[in-house]
């Protein structure tokens, strides 16, 4: 078939798309479904040679680009991510189409810029739906860009946990922290949704005493097609003041979700809540830098103990390796030493100078009530008030809640 542009450095004015595709093995049938998804006259092919000037002469006025990839190639992937963020640059909303690249090539690639992505070939409609949200996208920019004639839209604030090493209580923290903040904001009317992003073996609605829902597996399994609705029936509800997404009954594979479906469960949980905690897995998956990419605040907890360091260390190096900011991250440390324990602050004081980092927050060892209150499926602030584990959780509570000021609300 012939593709619909042949003169790259020629603009008709009408175009939808910019499509960069050179050496693309699938491109005779990729051409076939841009003809769909935009219309024959409606995008461009462009040759890399010619990126440069195409996209400053024309990305002011194309609102997407389509990038293409076959083959996991360093000089290719070098230069598609210099070209990916000059379009990002210049204001154009990106989708990737890729091949057979590696998960780093992919990451990589991502962070320059691109806003969708789809692997090609793919299940059927597996390009219309990438194009379907690009369009969403490139909506939700442009209304925050103009203030969309005023109206209102939910974007929820992200915080999530994540333990260093099994056992150090960041399920704990997480949902008392979730509890909490739904507690102090209830009179607001602000609504709170916690997130068990452990589809194997996720505790949160054994902590909370909620059914495990079957549209669980639905939503995990099929979340391109996610809206607020699908979101809804699929959340349990806690006391009626809190939302919950529970792992599924039947242990699942951790991978058995996309980083694609894993920003549209984060984005639709976003427009519907002001706040969105997420309890993640020690596991790192190929969806956990979508994840941290999404957070507002990262809380990374650990204990005092060789194996936690250990891991913390690790963790730390391979977001660095990725390249990716440390700021957003809270340290955490629990089962801190108490205040006479001067040996003990004296070993916190050169495990954080080893790791570099400062402990935000030191919890205090909550002992035989924080375990039972778990095992009953109460949070402690009902369960046990007055412990110290709970106080504590409770000033970081009031501490988010504080920092975030007005109801996490956007012009639309």
């Amino acid at each position: 078939m012939a593709l619909s542009f042949s003169a790259p450095s020629q603009g008709s004015g009408t175009e939808e798309a910019l499509v960069f595709a050179d050496g693309f093995a699938e491109l005779d049938a990729l051409a076939d479904d841009l003809d769909v998804e935009f219309g024959v006259q409606n995008w461009q092919l462009v040759s890399n040679r010619d990126a440069d000037r195409v996209i400053e002469d024309l990305g002011g006025s194309v609102p997407f680009a389509v990038f293409a990839i076959s083959a996991d190639l360093p000089q290719a992937i070098d230069g598609l991510a210099m070209l990916i963020r000059m379009a990002s640059e210049a204001g154009m909303t990106v989708l990737l189409v890729f091949g057979d690249i590696s998960s780093r090539s992919m990451h990589r690639l991502m962070r320059e810029g691109v806003q969708e992505f789809a692997p090609y070939p793919d299940k059927e409609g597996g390009l219309s739906e990438a194009v379907e949200r690009l369009r969403l996208v490139r909506t939700e920019e442009v209304l925050g860009q103009t203030g969309g004639g005023g109206a209102q839209r939910r974007l929820g604030r992200v915080i999530t946990g994540y333990g260093a090493a099994g056992g150090v209580g960041a399920s704990t923290f997480i949902v008392n922290l979730a509890w909490e903040i739904a507690l102090a904001t209830k009179k607001e009317g602000r609504t709170v949704a916690l997130l068990d992003f452990n589809f194997q073996y996720g505790s949160v609605a054994t902590y909370l005493d909620v059914p495990r829902r079957e549209a669980v597996y639905e939503l995990v399994s099929d979340a391109s097609s996610l809206d607020q609705t699908g979101l809804i029936q699929a959340l349990s509800t806690c006391q009626d003041t809190l939302h919950v997404l529970t792992a599924p009954r039947d242990a699942l594979p951790l991978d058995i979700v996309s980083p694609a479906d894993i920003n549209a469960i984060v984005r639709i949980s976003r427009e519907a809540f002001d706040y969105v905690i997420i309890d993640m897995p020690q596991a790192l998956m190929n969806w956990s830098e979508q994840v941290y990419s999404a957070s507002d605040v990262f809380y990374a907890m650990m204990e005092i103990d060789m194996r936690s360091a250990q891991n913390m260390f690790r963790f730390l190096r391979t977001l660095k390796a990725e390249e990716m900011s440390l700021d957003k991250i809270r340290y955490v440390l629990n089962r801190g030493p108490g205040l006479t324990d001067l040996s003990g602050k004296a070993r916190v004081k050169r495990v954080a100078e080893s790791l570099g980092i400062t402990f935000g927050h030191t919890l205090p060892d909550g002992g035989k009530q924080v375990i039972s209150a778990c095992d009953q499926g109460v949070p402690l602030a009902t369960a046990a008030k007055s412990n110290p584990f709970r106080k504590e959780v409770a000033r970081v509570a009031k501490a988010l809640v504080a920092e975030q000021g007005n109801p996490a609300l956007a012009a639309k």
